[in-house]
């Protein structure tokens, strides 16, 4: 097979830092193979992937020493629009790549770009968003899109100029299961018709199935490169990032394998499933309604659909809750209701017994907080102390104690030592930590996270979310996750909500919802693997921490 990519003992090291990102890094890529490229925060992943396409050092500045042969061209020499045709790159952030105010005006952007006939652009730009099931909104408004609409968006505008590597820099990362079943569905079909694919993810359990090889850097180095059933042999948690649960799972019946399982049905037939056991869940209780939604609609200002059709629900205090369902189905509409950024249209909304249209000011911000899903959307201050001390203004908190909350919160979420930076220069783990302390300096009764480890590692994630249960559990706050990381919701939530075209359909417990699931392939809800394989054996259960293994 051909060799589309060669490097050899890449280094990189961006100008004003000290150490390299990449460290003596050779590999070669053959044209139509799939690569998963893992890693924890700060590994080199993205660092690498832009050398590949050119941004570095073209556009990003960085001393990039050894050799680099792309489709037979050094990316470091040839012009980035040129680079564009054979390497399409979807980054992590959709609006980042979103030029126009339409739809199918923006996937023809680039290919207006590089004078395509029309015709060939009407074609292509109809065939792509075909591809990513967004042919019905053709003519749609970008701005409006939900977050998983906007990142098939971009997949179909660098689908339209035809590269020939594909580079995806954490595609799904905002979108529902069925969302991303759809994306990696289509991206595996687009590489068994040739095209080569390098696919940077977190959760790897979603798609370490379809890839030929993955590939782990660590510290700037590559620590693994193997098929996946050996890679995953290698003990992926060591890199700070996820395994498959039925990795997991069988790593605790057998901890010398020299096969480990990747998929649930490969677990299955080990034949050991026998050997789990699942301890029952602690009920600690829950306390009076702390959310109560009556019947509530909601249309945008000047939009002429509705958004919220008549939603009730019912939040208990001290719960943890996720609310789950397919993109644009109003979660995150929802979320902006409870927190006061909009009123209902009609129905009601109480906060802890109080009307939320009459929350405002520091009343509303020592009740309920919310961090957004992006978090460069809410960081305006000029350094990350700054940031805090804008909540505590907001929430009426002066002197001595706002100079204790500050100190607190950075020390419980580890950012002391970032304090006087900047917040729009650190990386985007950090960024989002920085994003989590701002709203919890206010120390809220209720705390909404809308995809609160969304661009984390598995490591930064499970650290960030066992602190929050930490907190909440020393200051009886009630938590509230809209996400599309089932194998969360399944560890954390006492209960779930699932939204499906402006209404909650659905609640229960994970397991019930999981289960119930099944029958509605129309939510986008994709089970962890721990409970397809728990509910085989009849003992189900949607966290992994419950489960104990006896010996045969």
């Amino acid at each position: 097979m051909v060799k589309i990519i060669k490097i050899n003992n890449l280094s990189v090291r961006y100008f004003g830092s000290g150490n390299p990102v990449l460290r003596n890094v050779s590999l070669e890529i053959e044209e139509g193979e799939f690569v998963l490229l893992v890693g924890r925060t700060g590994s080199g992943k993205s660092t690498l992937l832009n050398v590949i396409n050119g941004v570095i050092p073209n556009i990003i500045s960085a001393s990039v020493r050894g050799s680099i042969s792309v489709a037979d061209r050094d990316p470091r020499k040839t012009p980035v629009h040129e680079m564009a045709t054979i390497v399409g790159t979807v980054y992590q952030v959709p609006e980042s790549q979103i030029f126009s105010l339409i739809v199918d005006d923006d996937v023809a952007f680039g290919l207006e770009n590089r004078a395509v006939d029309p015709n060939e652009i009407r074609r292509r730009v109809v065939e792509s968003l075909g591809l990513v099931n967004l042919v019905h909104k053709m003519r749609h408004p970008t701005f409006l899109l939900s977050g998983g609409e906007k990142q098939r968006l971009v997949i179909a505008g660098v689908l339209a100029v035809r590269p020939r590597i594909l580079i995806l820099d954490e595609p799904t990362s905002m979108l529902d299961s069925m969302g991303a079943e759809s994306i990696f569905g289509l991206v595996k079909k687009l590489n068994e018709e040739g095209l080569t694919i390098i696919m940077s993810e977190h959760r790897v359990e979603r798609v370490i199935g379809m890839v030929d090889r993955v590939i782990g850097l660590k510290d700037g180095t590559i620590y693994i490169d193997d098929e996946p059933h050996r890679a995953v042999a290698k003990e992926l948690p060591k890199l700070g990032i996820e395994e498959p649960q039925v990795t997991t799972l069988y790593r605790m019946i057998n901890k010398n394998a020299e096969y480990y399982p990747i998929s649930v049905d490969e677990f299955m037939e080990l034949g050991v499933a026998n050997r789990i056991d699942v301890v029952d869940k602690v009920d600690d209780g829950v306390g009076e309604d702390a959310i109560l939604v009556n019947n509530v609609h909601f249309t945008y200002p000047g939009g002429a659909q509705e958004v919220l059709k008549g939603v009730n629900l019912v939040i208990k205090d001290g719960e943890v809750v996720s609310v789950i369902g397919p993109n644009g189905s109003g979660k995150s509409t929802l979320m902006y209701l409870l927190a006061g950024i909009y009123k209902p249209s009609s129905g009601s909304i109480k906060i802890l017994s109080y009307d939320s249209t009459r929350l405002v000011g520091k009343e509303r911000t020592r009740l309920i907080g919310y961090v957004f899903q992006d978090p460069d959307q809410m960081l305006l201050s000029s350094t990350v102390k700054g940031e805090l001390e804008f909540t505590l203004k907001l929430a009426g908190i002066h002197g001595r104690e706002a100079e204790e909350r500050v100190k607190r919160i950075s020390g419980y979420l580890g950012i002391n030592d970032l304090l006087d930076q900047s917040p729009h220069k650190l990386s985007v783990g950090q960024r989002r930590l920085v994003s989590v302390a701002s709203v919890l300096v206010a120390e809220p009764r209720i705390l909404i996270l809308d995809e609160p480890t969304r661009g984390l590692d598995n490591e930064t994630s499970t650290s960030l979310m066992d602190l929050l249960l930490t907190i909440k559990e020393e200051r009886g706050m009630t938590l509230i996750m809209v996400t599309h990381n089932m194998r969360q919701v399944g560890e954390y939530s006492d209960r779930v909500f699932v939204m499906y075209d402006g209404n909650v359909v659905f609640s229960g417990t994970p397991e019930i919802v999981f289960e119930e699931s099944h029958r509605h392939p129309e939510w986008g809800i994709s089970p962890p693997q721990v409970f397809e394989v728990t509910r085989r054996i009849n003992k189900p259960t949607a966290s992994i921490r419950r489960v104990r293994v006896h010996a045969a």
